[in-house]
């Protein structure tokens, strides 16, 4: 069945609208044309092949393709037709062995099809069938619920889990749509987080993984996700006299800033209040008042005891890296194509990540982490956001590779605390275009992008 469609939430508001001729289980959108097509069945029924064609993208209605359930899984229309015996279902069609009155035609709206186990009923056990078996006259299948599928370690920063509803039972809202809730976490600005279709993740380390909801009244909420074993605790990257990468394994005791202020205890709310207590993120080893970095920032850092000052980022940890890089890397012409690994301005302040700056929706490509880039083509060279908020952005500790004159890679010492700049910058950069909004359809998909 083809439908002219103005967007993907238009096609899947049609294919919602089952009528009792046609029961729709998936459609492909055609992006070209501004057509859907709706489709009587899914990739898992007999007959049904997938083919990778330009211009258009599969979309499936998860309770037909996942084998999870959420709640008492009464929405539950998978494939699994044993129980949790291994005992073969049977037929819904079927009286044989055991007699029943659960008709498909009777009860169409259940998807009683084959002999697939279902809750009709909506009973707290989950779903079940009628067993082949003349003994055994039903049985639960044992279908996993989906917040236990995949555990999640620490604060399930990594959590890549199929859960989509939260603690209280809300359906989670895509994170590629602004519907009904506005929210920075596009997944193409943030593609290392995990952001697909609406599942529960947490892109910003929060306590654990959680999601915006479908409820316009209700903005977020967490996820209730099964806790995977400790182990034996032990973090193989951790260090404790430098910091690799964001520093978030630096196990070390540096504990005052670089302008000397000694740092603020984690377990304390004096003199600034914060949610990061030891007792919320366990594994972030936040003893005493050491640096660390509980939330993915660009380095450790800390609270500080200055009322006047809530926290400083500790440059004064050394990178365990060489800084080799200082010295050796360059760039050609104004640097647009520049792809190392600097991170750092010409006065020594870290650069800040590129996502956290973005005024689009989308990333540019090659702005990855909080690396030394050039988007905007700027004569004088790579450039980065920095992490002081006194300075936006500086260009970096780099030198042409034909060694021509440049701006300078040693200029004046800037102090990190001081609230007036020997620089004068503009306020802000734009880089990229304006941000493009793709109205979608709310959970109940799964998107298999064109390949």
């Amino acid at each position: 069945m083809v439908k002219n469609s103005r967007s993907l939430e238009h096609c899947a508001r049609k294919c919602s609208k089952n009528k009792k001729t046609f029961t729709c289980r998936a459609f492909y959108f055609d992006h070209q044309n501004r057509k859907c097509h709706l489709l009587p069945f899914d990739r898992f029924m007999d007959g049904a092949h997938r083919e990778h064609r330009v211009n258009f993208d599969l979309y499936e209605k998860k309770d037909y393709v996942r084998e999870c359930i959420i709640g008492s899984g009464v929405n539950y229309k998978g494939r699994r037709a044993v129980t949790k015996a291994n005992i073969p279902c049977q037929s819904w069609t079927e009286s044989f062995p055991h007699e029943h009155t659960f008709q498909p035609a009777r009860l169409g709206k259940k998807d009683l099809n084959g002999n697939f186990c279902r809750n009709p009923k909506n009973e707290s056990s989950g779903p079940w069938c009628f067993t082949t078996d003349p003994e055994v006259r039903h049985q639960e299948c044992g279908l996993p619920q989906c917040s236990q599928v995949e555990c999640m370690r620490c604060n399930g920063e990594d959590y890549k889990g199929p859960m989509d509803h939260t603690e209280s039972g809300k359906e989670c809202q895509r994170w590629d749509s602004s519907k009904p809730h506005r929210h920075p976490y596009q997944p193409k600005k943030y593609p290392d987080k995990g952001l697909n279709d609406n599942y529960c993740r947490n892109p910003d380390n929060r306590v654990r993984p959680w999601c915006y909801t479908m409820d316009p009244q209700t903005p977020w909420e967490y996820c209730n996700i099964s806790v995977c074993d400790p182990g034996n605790g032990s973090d193989v990257d951790a260090t404790s006299s430098c910091f690799s990468e964001q520093g978030q394994s630096y196990h070390g005791t540096v504990s005052v800033t670089p302008s000397g202020v000694t740092c603020q205890r984690w377990d304390s709310q004096f003199p600034h209040n914060h949610t990061y207590s030891p007792q919320n993120y366990k594994c972030k080893d936040l003893r005493e008042n050491y640096c660390r970095n509980p939330d993915g920032a660009e380095i450790p850092w800390c609270f500080t005891t200055d009322p006047n000052q809530r926290l400083a980022f500790c440059t004064n940890i050394p990178r365990c890296e060489t800084e080799n890089i200082d010295t050796e890397d360059c760039y050609e012409d104004n640097g647009g194509n520049y792809t190392g690994n600097l991170s750092k301005t010409r006065s020594g302040i870290p650069c800040g990540l590129w996502a956290n700056h973005s005024s689009s929706g989308e990333s540019s490509v090659g702005l990855e982490r909080n690396l030394c880039r050039n988007p905007d083509q700027d004569k004088h060279g790579p450039w980065c956001h920095t992490t002081d908020p006194s300075i936006p952005w500086d260009y970096c500790k780099l030198k042409r590779c034909d060694k021509s004159p440049n701006i300078s890679a040693h200029p004046r010492s800037i102090s990190l605390v001081s609230k007036t700049s020997c620089f004068i910058h503009k306020t802000t950069r734009i880089v990229g275009g304006a941000q493009v909004h793709k109205a979608k359809d709310g959970s109940w998909v799964v998107s298999i992008q064109k390949g």
